[in-house]
């Protein structure tokens, strides 16, 4: 179960986490910098967090196409084991007489660091197990509130009243809605609000129909609710806060977004000079009054619960004399598309990659003259490259490229391996040694011969290991050798297409 677990989380660290993370990073800026701003139009905070917002499900749409397109990706180094020398991973300073040497018959030792990497470890996929399941919650909660829109679209009764209609249809060509819209009764504890793609219906109380002037602001405010289709954003808006709900950062922006299309919308009616300031704060006052019925998430409602009064209030004062052009609106438009692609494209560049040591490139599809001649003729005659191989316990695993510094390390690094071995074999053989001189003390069958002729057992297996891995050692510091001497003296003449090593075994 852990392994699965694990696997997902690796499985999704590229495809969502990385993309999460650079969305989170230009997000928070951005909403800092929307935030600090003075005299921003509430219809243009709106729309550039509406962008924020969907820029994340935004950037994993475009992954594929950058891919395609070939667009150049931010490398995010992911943690990679570095190789093991196979001396130095099994056979450790201080060694003790009942530690095993092969690397293939070590196990893992348990350790603090081996612990804490068991308890990270999983972690990746745990939080992905988490997002899904939190996601499926979410989910199930909004089909919920669209299965309440319909029962109440279905239940609510059409208004009747001639005058009541007549306002809504002049009301609709004043602020140019040029959809048809229904007008519909709601419960007496409900609260206006507008949904609806395709047949957007507008739902007032049974009050409001008894006071033609209080139904004229509220009209008039869901009407502009309908012009700039804010049920479909609102939907829009739910279904990406429903997948992302583990984000923080979603739900603040989800907020600001609701306050933003409410205020903006105050601001509209009080600039299309359809109602008084002052009347409008009055019924705004009215309507932020508590209901028993609940508010869906995806309808668009003038008494929305996010937003105080006072912030409603400070709007009106600000922008109520300020209507928008059109060159105002397509500003505010360009610049929230710009915003979102910006950010959708930095997450989808975003990938992630294991560093890689360019010194140690492995060559095996290409023949290694080749390569090493190429890079050769890129580096120049003041840094030379040499093919150098690397040998398992039976023959060569790969080559790889590297300067003569590399190869001088190389065969530094063998012979320190072969001299520390010798000294253990010496050290091995002087207590078997010791041993064989105390043969005589113990007395056949007890107890303390039975220990003597073990000990005995594996110190001699002991020996015959090392000397297994230092014949292996100096053999790979004459191929490097070999490798090394033929290749400097060819200079820049032909290279062999096949390396000498090749031969040996």
């Amino acid at each position: 179960m852990i392994e699965v677990v694990e696997r997902i989380g690796a499985a999704s660290l590229a495809p969502f986490w990385a993309p999460v993370a650079a969305w989170t990073g230009l997000a928070v800026a951005v909403a800092l910098a929307l935030k600090l701003s003075r005299g921003l139009h509430p219809a243009g905070g709106y729309r550039i967090r509406q962008a924020i917002l969907f820029a994340l499900p935004a950037s994993f749409l475009a992954a594929p196409w950058v891919s395609a397109l070939g667009l150049p990706g931010f490398a995010l180094p992911a943690s990679s084991s570095p190789a093991r020398d196979p001396l130095t991973s099994t056979v450790p300073a201080g060694l003790s007489w009942d530690t095993p040497i092969r690397g293939a018959e070590v196990p893992p030792t348990p350790g603090a660091g081996g612990a804490m990497e068991g308890i990270i470890a999983p972690l990746p996929g745990v939080a992905t197990c988490a997002v899904i399941a939190f996601a499926v919650v979410r989910l199930a909660m909004l089909a919920a509130d669209l299965h309440r829109l319909r029962k109440l679209r279905s239940a609510a009764p059409r208004v009747s009243d001639p005058a009541a209609n007549a306002l809504l249809r002049g009301l609709a060509g004043r602020l140019g809605v040029r959809r048809p819209v229904e007008l519909l009764e709601g419960p007496p504890d409900s609260a206006p609000l507008t949904y609806g793609a395709r047949r957007p219906v507008i739902v007032v109380p049974p009050a409001l129909l008894d006071s033609p002037d209080s139904l004229r602001i509220v009209l008039a405010h869901e009407l502009i609710h309908v012009r700039r289709c804010d049920s479909v954003w609102a939907l829009l808006e739910c279904l990406t806060s429903a997948v992302f709900a583990f984000h923080p950062l979603v739900h603040l922006l989800r907020r600001g977004i609701e306050r933003s299309r409410e205020t903006s919308c105050d601001a509209e009616v009080l600039a299309a000079d359809i109602v008084r300031p002052s009347r409008y704060a009055e019924l705004l006052a009215h309507s932020h009054t508590p209901t028993q019925f609940p508010l869906p998430a995806v309808a668009a409602s003038m008494s929305a619960r996010s937003l105080t009064l006072k912030q409603r209030l400070e709007t009106m004062k600000n922008f109520a004399d300020k209507d928008l052009t059109l060159r105002q609106r397509a500003g505010i438009a360009l610049g929230a598309g710009i915003v979102c692609l910006t950010i959708a494209l930095a997450g989808a560049c975003v990938n992630w990659t294991k560093e890689e040591n360019p010194a140690r490139e492995v060559i095996s599809e290409e023949d290694p003259a080749q390569v090493m001649e190429r890079v050769d003729a890129e580096a120049g005659p003041q840094r030379r490259h040499y093919t150098i191989p690397q040998l398992s316990d039976e023959s060569i695993s790969y080559y790889y490229n590297g300067t003569e510094e590399d190869v001088l390390k190389e065969l530094a690094r063998l012979d320190v391996q072969v001299q520390y071995l010798q000294e253990q074999i010496a050290e091995t053989s002087a207590t078997l040694d010791r041993l064989a001189e105390r043969a005589g003390d113990f007395e056949v069958g007890t107890e303390e011969y039975w220990t003597y002729l073990g000990e005995s057992a594996r110190l001699r297996e002991r020996n015959g290991l090392l000397r297994s891995m230092r014949t292996e050692r100096v053999r790979m510091s004459e191929v490097v050798k070999l490798e090394y001497e033929t290749q400097k003296r060819l200079g820049d003449g032909a290279r062999p297409r096949n390396p000498a090593t090749a031969d040996v075994f």
